[in-house]
Parts: C-alpha cells; structure tokens; sequence
C-alpha cells in the first residue's frame, strides 16, 4: 500500500510541474540549458521586473523561489526549484551571479527522507546538493552533491568563490571524540563552471556544527559561525585550512546562529542566540569583541543599515532591533504583531536606504512574507506575501 500511496504522490507532482510548464509556454520563448532545446524546450516564464530593485527568496517548505518587485512590493512569479519531484528538497540561500546570469541555493532534505539508491549504499542521511540556477526563469544549469545537512552559502564580492556550511546535528550528537564530531566547510572556487559539469571542492573541517559563513572582501578569509563549539573560527580560504578560533561570546553558553560583514569588511556580527546578544567583532585573524548588544528575543540576521547603525531581526518576540556600533547605544526595540512580521530572521538595506525584514511565518502552514520597515522606526509599512518558510533575501538593483 505504501509503495502504491509513493507513486501516485509522484506522479501527481509531475502532473503539477507539466501544468506550471504548460501554462507558461505562452508568455515565454522556447530556451533550454545543456544544447537540448529541439528535444527538450525550456517553457518556464522569464522572471524579472527592468529597471526596478528586485528581490529573491527562497521557500524551505514550499520548494520554490519567490521573485519580487520591490518598487512595487508585488510578487513577480514564483518558480518550483528542486530535483525531486515529491520530497521536500528545502531550498535555501538564493545567492547570486548577476554577470554570469546565475543564482545559487542549496537543497538540505528537511525531513530526512532517505531516497532508494541512498538506501542501497547504506547512508543514514540524504546528501545535499548545490543548485546552479538560470537567473532569469530559475531552471536548473548545473549541480554538485554535497556532504549532508547543507545549511548556509556564501558567495564572495567577485562571484568567483563560494562557501557551504554543514550544520550536522545527528553527527554533532554522537558520543565521539570533538575532532571526530567536526563537520566540513566546503569550499568552490569559479562556481559558475557549474553549468560546464561537477567541480571539485574542497572541504576544511571547521567545528561542531557550522551553521553560517560570510567571505572577507578579498574572499581569502572565511568567516564561520560554529554554534557546537560556541566559537567564530577564522578559515583561510586560499590554502583551505584554520587559522583561528574565538569565543562567541562572554556567557557560559552562548549558540551562535548569523555571522555577517559590514560593508567594509573591518567588522562582523554575530548572533548569539542562547545568550540573546548580538556581539560586534574585529574581522581579523584573531577577531576581538568590540561591543555587546542584548536583545530580548532571540537573535537572527542583521546588518549594516549606515556607517553606524546595525538591525538585528529577533524571534521569541517577533522584533528588530536598531543600535549603535560607535556609541553602543539601543537606539529602538520594536515588537511586531504576528500579522505583520512572525518571526523576522534576515535584515536587507538597499543601495537607496530602504529595509526590508525577511518573516519566516510558522515554518509550516502559513505563508512568510518580505515587509519593508522604516529604517528609523522599523515599522511596518508594506508587506509582500511569499512561499512557506522563507530564508534569506537577495537583492539586484536596477
């Protein structure tokens, strides 16, 4: 009976991706990747709004990625990404390439489903993979299988090197040596070479449970958040090996969850979630804590919205916080209904001084949204519905 129930789930998915492509065939040209266009036409509508700020998210649990209008706030159209057709492939991080005309995201298989040929080679986890994605419409160009539980990308300032976490918890949890409990930061160097074949990688072995990573401007310094070994480790990414590992924070446990860059590349922040500060450090080889901000809920993503202002988003209350670096100071802390903003985790300035929150909504059930805040009373003030559990946002200016 359960084989039966997997193939009629199967074939009904298909069923809806030959409908979406059916339906888009006439308001987009025939194009394909990979010389197929005679045998296998590309029929995918082209997503893109000229001449406007458009923005890009993934959806964990709905296997899609939202394309947005944020001149408009309105939902361009939003395009299926995965490779299987009937799991959940939990699309996360679209990064992206705007020259070579790419995106990136990673596919993590939430719900641990082990697929047939995993299960012949006996693995007790799904690999992940790196998806190479036309920017235009959101087919697939090009993949490359990774280790398990793929959790955060980075793509470096020149698009020419990229970096994947692994926030492996089943292997964080096993009574092993620390050494052995370690998983692996991979390193890519020219991924848009994707599209051409597999690429090598390399993998570093970094700490316990590596959960987000951002590139020095130069990209010859990785920045990883490790929240099993409650430390920010510094990884040389030219000779691919670590130079150095700091405490995340003052308090006994601290779990830090976001590392990101400001944007000269002199500072980082870094979400440390059991203790609920947000702790700015020195981007250097041996970081140093510069100041510590408390919140009251828990912290997610923040950035730079001036040369001296940080939001940070917050769950546990759903909020924002604004502070200042030089001074030290909280500026504001806001709180928002879970009708407007349930649980913020991603903060996006544009070049034009705009903000915009990521809202993660349940997880499960109920749509997240992008909303554009007031930068300097980060209230609500538009909200665009997107997918299921959206992760972070990516911007391409006009």
């Amino acid at each position: 009976m359960g084989g039966a129930t997997a193939v009629i789930r199967r074939f009904f998915a298909l069923g809806l991706l030959v409908a979406w492509a059916g339906a888009a065939a006439c308001s987009n040209d025939a194009h394909s990747g990979g010389g197929v266009a005679d045998d296998f036409p590309n029929r995918r509508p082209t997503l893109e709004a000229p001449g406007h700020l458009v923005g890009y998210v993934a959806n964990r649990s709905s296997d899609s990625i939202s394309v947005l209008d944020l001149d408009q706030m309105a939902v361009v159209g939003t395009a299926p990404v995965g490779i299987d057709p009937v799991d959940i492939d939990g699309p996360r991080h679209v990064s992206l390439d705007p020259a070579a005309g790419l995106a990136y995201v990673v596919v993590d298989y939430p719900q641990d489903q082990i697929g047939p040929h995993e299960e012949v080679a006996g693995v007790s986890q799904r690999s992940s993979y790196l998806l190479a994605l036309s920017l235009s419409d959101f087919h697939l160009l090009g993949q490359l299988r990774l280790e398990p539980r793929a959790e955060e990308l980075a793509l470096s300032a020149d698009a020419a090197h990229l970096a994947v976490t692994h926030d492996d918890t089943l292997l964080a949890l096993q009574p092993l040596p620390l050494e052995q409990r370690r998983a692996s930061l991979d390193l890519i160097n020219q991924p848009a070479l994707l599209v051409d074949g597999p690429l090598p990688s390399r993998q570093v072995e970094v700490c316990v449970a590596p959960t987000s990573v951002v590139y020095s401007p130069d990209a010859s310094r990785a920045y990883v958040a490790c929240s099993g070994e409650d430390t920010l480790v510094v990884v040389d990414a030219i000779a691919g090996a670590v130079l150095a590992s700091a405490p995340a924070g003052s308090a006994n446990v601290n779990k830090p969850y976001g590392v990101v860059a400001d944007p000269t590349g002199r500072y980082l922040l870094l979400s440390d979630q059991v203790s609920r500060a947000a702790v700015l450090f020195s981007a250097q080889d041996m970081p140093a804590v510069i100041a510590s901000f408390t919140l009251t809920g828990v912290p997610m993503f923040g950035a730079w919205i001036s040369g001296d202002q940080i939001v940070v988003a917050e769950q546990t209350p759903s909020g924002a916080l604004l502070v200042s670096q030089s001074t030290g100071t909280v500026l504001r802390e806001v709180f928002y209904a879970d009708s407007d903003c349930l649980n913020p985790s991603d903060v996006r300035p544009s070049a034009d001084g705009r903000l915009f929150l990521v809202c993660e909504g349940d997880h499960y059930t109920t749509p997240g949204a992008v909303v554009q805040v007031d930068p300097a009373t980060l209230a609500v003030v538009a909200t665009i519905p997107v997918g299921i559990y959206p992760d972070r946002l990516a911007l391409l200016p006009p």
